[in-house]
């Protein structure tokens, strides 16, 4: 599979690889409904049109932060659309968001930090810091065969829960 390697992806394009790219795991795609999202939180910047949106998802007896910052966010300025409530109690409304438009995330599980964070760089549609490529010792096959951008379960759950709030369109 051929990606473009000069704009971001959309969360369709990383979930739809990420499906292609392990389509026999039993993980992944098929382990989200049990994760408990606990709490997210949002950031707007008004100025940049972006919202900036972290999970914190309780898995088993560990926690993670799965981030996605959106971008070409149509903020309003009446209350009309969709509404979000930041930290500090503050109401910000907007058109409901797309999944198709260009998206930066990222998240703090292994999956995604050695399966996908390096091929999401390259993609463009990293949120942070380059991290360093994963080589396989030679042992064990490796972590990302067709060099795949994508996403963890942690951010599926995010997304699937940020859908059922009618905040995705």
């Amino acid at each position: 599979m051929l990606f473009k390697y000069f704009l971001e992806s959309s969360l369709n394009d990383l979930f739809k690889s990420a499906v292609e790219a392990f389509p026999n795991t039993s993980k992944r795609q098929h382990a989200i409904d049990p994760l408990i999202i606990k709490k997210l939180y949002w950031t707007p910047y008004l100025g940049m049109k972006t919202l900036f949106a972290k999970g914190l998802i309780e898995s088993g007896n560990k926690e993670y932060n799965p981030m996605i910052l959106f971008k070409k966010v149509r903020y309003t300025e009446n209350k009309g659309g969709v509404e979000i409530v930041t930290s500090e109690e503050k109401s910000y409304f907007f058109e409901p968001l797309s999944t198709d438009k260009d998206v930066v995330l990222r998240c703090n599980c292994s999956d995604f930090k050695w399966r996908f964070s390096y091929y999401n760089h390259l993609d463009k549609s990293l949120y942070g810091r380059k991290p360093a490529k994963y080589e396989s010792k030679g042992i064990d096959p490796p972590a990302n065969p067709n060099e795949s951008p994508g996403m963890c379960k942690h951010l599926m759950k995010m997304v699937k829960v940020i859908k059922n709030m009618d905040i995705l369109g």
